[in-house]
């Protein structure tokens, strides 16, 4: 997942202060792992985004 589709996945969360929450969290843990999460990481990140509410959560997870 890019930095971009996480933008436009987390634009879809209504309540804009859990949005903004969210982001950081979530862009600091693409930083810790220089854009690349290790695949449990992102299963981690997509399960939060379905959460939230965002209907497709494209994940890239190399087996």
């Amino acid at each position: 997942m890019s930095s971009d589709e996480l933008e436009r996945l987390l634009g879809q969360i209504r309540d804009r202060e859990v949005a903004a929450v969210v982001r950081r969290f979530l862009m600091n843990l693409f930083r810790l792992f220089n854009d690349d999460p290790p695949p449990h990481i992102q299963g981690y990140i997509a399960e939060i985004l379905g959460l939230l509410g965002c209907e497709s959560c494209p994940v890239k997870i190399a087996a």
